[in-house]
């Protein structure tokens, strides 16, 4: 790599699709201005033993929701899980190139950082740490005594004021008017596909909606004339780069009764947000890159039970602010249509006012108290 002290280094974590495909976004926001990056995702650095526990992990929280708000509850450092000769490498990687812009999407990064700083000192060094929650999420709660004033908080949700302080762009096109889109409601788990997505599923489904649904395993699938199923590549991991070297966005595929999936992937963007801008509403856990999709498509959230503490502040910040609505208060008003065109249009002037987050070397100065 050519002059690796000009590369931003984009901090990720494939263990929450939340932590990951913003760094993924980043890099192609960085690359359309000529910056050169680099993804490093947290996982690759584990012990093989504790990486490789994750999958399993991931079934488990999917099967039950309980066991997963009880693992927001006991969060801790992950230092432990590290394994030091593969962040020896890294850090001798980062020293012997004089990386010196990072930008971190999940505070489990900072064990690392803080090594690194130890290294290199604190002069010279541009650290972003990217709060994409309204509330403070589990990672920077657990490392809250090592966060200094040599690192820059980016705070994207401002609870001062009636506005984002800035987004992170997803793309470039026009919001689709709410009455031009399908006539159909995107539900999912996030990334792992936790929470009450599928009991929702059942209600909506009984009163004659139309529904898209992201699938996470086989079992998921109830095939129905009123669900159209997706699903992201079950081969694809964020772990891993694609042919071209980099990290890339999962390619997503329509599951079809009868049919072989076909699974296309965007270079742009996450393929399931072309499923979202075209929808009524996503439906889903309070999840902090869902408000993003939610702002870039201008597409009203219908808020599910949050997983922790943080996701119960996303809902809240957004409902405040008149973008989004619980979907048993939704519920109760029989699913109306009237709700969701107030809130489309809140979003479209929410987006038109809100500044984006470009990456370090652009960053607005949004120092906040972690």
């Amino acid at each position: 790599m050519n002059n690796p002290k000009g590369v931003v280094t984009l901090l990720g974590s494939g263990n929450s699709l939340g932590a990951y495909v913003p760094a993924v976004q980043l890099s192609r926001r960085l690359d359309a201005q000529g910056i050169r990056s680099e993804i490093c995702v947290l996982e690759n650095f584990y012990r093989d033993s504790i990486k490789n526990k994750v999958p399993a992990y991931r079934k488990a929280f999917h099967n039950d929701f309980n066991l997963a708000k009880k693992s927001a509850e006991f969060a801790h450092d992950i230092s432990g899980s590290f394994d030091p000769l593969k962040v020896e490498q890294l850090l001798d990687e980062w020293e012997r190139e004089g990386r010196n812009s990072f930008i971190a999407t999940t505070g489990f990064w900072l064990p690392v950082l803080n090594q690194y700083r130890e290294r290199h000192g604190s002069g010279g060094l541009k650290v972003d740490l990217l709060h994409l929650d309204a509330g403070i999420s589990v990672s920077y709660v657990v490392y809250r005594e090592l966060i200094g004033d040599f690192y820059r908080k980016i705070r994207f949700f401002d609870t001062s004021c009636s506005q984002m302080a800035m987004t992170l762009s997803i793309t470039e096109q026009s919001a689709i008017p709410l009455a031009e889109r399908e006539q159909r409601f995107t539900l999912h788990g996030g990334g792992w596909g936790i929470g009450t997505y599928k009991r929702a599923c059942r209600e909506m489904l009984a009163g004659g909606m139309q529904l898209n649904v992201l699938a996470y395993f086989d079992n998921d699938i109830e095939m129905s004339e009123n669900v159209r199923y997706y699903m992201n590549d079950p081969n694809w991991s964020p772990w891993l780069k694609d042919g071209r070297g980099v990290h890339g966005f999962p390619p997503l595929g329509r599951i079809d009764s009868g049919y072989p999936v076909v699974y296309s992937r965007r270079d742009d963007y996450p393929p399931l947000f072309d499923i979202i801008r075209n929808s009524m509403a996503i439906i889903s856990k309070p999840g902090g890159y869902s408000l993003f999709e939610s702002l870039e498509s201008a597409t009203p959230f219908i808020f599910l039970e949050p997983f922790a503490k943080h996701e119960e502040s996303n809902a809240r910040y957004w409902i405040e602010r008149g973008l989004g609505i619980w979907y048993d208060d939704w519920k109760t008003q029989g699913y109306a249509f009237e709700p969701l065109v107030r809130i489309h249009e809140n979003l479209l002037q929410a987006r038109a006012s809100t500044i984006e987050y470009g990456g370090n070397l652009y960053a607005a100065e949004n120092e906040s108290n972690v």
